[in-house]
């Protein structure tokens, strides 16, 4: 999906400058956490890809991957550069626009409740709130926000959301500062990674539930997978716990400077790679939707993100590997970086995170990243 957080971040250390993308197989990787493998076979390979993502640059690298009942971690470099302390996979992080796919198997639970339809306008929920300057709710369907598909622009290359990294921002704020421009096109004629798109997500489903989506998604998804380490903060920059430190460039230490108001639904979540596994692997075999909203969430078109040709569905990606299709979505926050990666029937996953932001554009980096990526799916 669309990869303007080094872009954004250059200007100014970018409070709100939350954007997540998919990468094409070629560029995939998948996130993992543990301590560094000393196997053979696999989890040596991966340590190798990993070892060299360090080599790049970046401080450190969690790899989780998954064969069948079997399930690994392999980490390598460090978690904060001041201590020297190792990554450990049991280490949280921010999670990013990977929050996308949460978001939106909520407000596919609720079509599949008929407490709302994917047909519904953006009008209907949300009175007044998207009507400026061609912005039209009432043209704007729910499936067309999940798909970004609405046209509406995003708001996270605004200046004002990155000159004051601790602000705290209120969703309808963010909302207007994404409808002063026109549309970039009608609702439904074409393609655009938009992060406004899920911060009305994350209203809608507050309107249709009238409870907070941290409610929402501690009672439909953290509590039932038992996902006891995964947080929706929407103020705090902070962490409930020990977590992996996230470096910007010459900004350094990034970790908690700020506010996740600016992420929200779009990406505020803080988990694990164990967490996040585990979510992707019941949601991609049916245990969270029934099957006409799993049909929905797969129903994918081509889409090129920033030059990135993949799959988008309604909140998930699908890419191609050498092995077959990973079902998943990435996620770029100031400091973090994490790829998801799961087979349909959920017995291959790979999931790559690491701490550094400043690689985004880097070719060599992105090349090895490729290689990780393919070998913990797949190899």
């Amino acid at each position: 999906m669309a990869r303007m957080m080094v872009r954004v971040l250059s200007t100014a250390l970018a409070g709100a400058a939350l954007t997540a993308a998919a990468v094409p197989a070629a560029n995939a990787a998948a996130n993992a956490a543990g301590p560094r493998g000393s196997g053979k076979g696999l989890d040596a390979k991966v340590q190798e890809r990993a070892d060299k993502l360090v080599a790049d640059g970046v401080p450190g690298v969690i790899v989780l991957t998954r064969r069948g009942g079997r399930v690994a971690h392999v980490t390598a470099g460090v978690a904060d550069k001041a201590t020297g302390a190792p990554m450990d996979a049991r280490l949280l992080f921010r999670v990013a626009s990977v929050t996308k796919t949460f978001t939106s198997t909520v407000v596919l639970q609720l079509a599949a409740e008929h407490r709302l339809s994917l047909d519904d306008t953006v009008e209907k929920w949300l009175p007044g709130l998207v009507r400026a300057n061609g912005n039209d709710g009432s043209r704007i369907t729910v499936r067309q926000l999940l798909a970004q598909t609405s046209g509406l622009n995003d708001y996270t290359p605004d200046p004002r959301v990155m000159s004051d990294p601790s602000r705290t921002w209120e969703p309808a704020e963010l909302i207007a500062i994404a409808t002063e421009k026109p549309p970039l096109y009608a609702p439904g004629t074409s393609w655009n990674y938009s992060n406004t798109n899920y911060i009305l997500a994350g209203l809608i489903i507050e309107k249709a539930t009238g409870h907070p989506v941290g409610t929402e998604f501690q009672r439909r998804i953290f509590t039932p997978l038992h996902l006891r380490h995964t947080y929706y903060p929407t103020t705090d920059p902070g962490f409930p716990g020990p977590y992996v430190h996230g470096y910007y460039a010459d900004y350094g230490d990034v970790s908690t400077q700020i506010s996740p108001s600016s992420a929200r639904t779009s990406g505020g979540i803080v988990s694990t790679v164990d967490d996040v596994a585990r979510f992707h692997r019941a949601l991609f075999t049916g245990r969270l939707l029934p099957a006409k909203q799993m049909r929905e969430m797969r129903t994918v078109q081509p889409v090129n993100d920033d030059g990135v040709v993949e799959d988008y569905g309604l909140g998930a990606a699908r890419i191609t590997f050498s092995c077959g299709y990973g079902w998943g979505h990435d996620g770029g926050f100031p400091g973090y970086r994490t790829w998801t990666y799961t087979s349909a029937d959920g017995r291959r996953q790979a999931i790559i995170t690491y701490n550094e932001s400043k690689f985004e554009y880097d070719k060599t980096f992105r090349a090895d990243l490729a290689k990780a990526a393919e070998t913990a799916f797949c190899g």
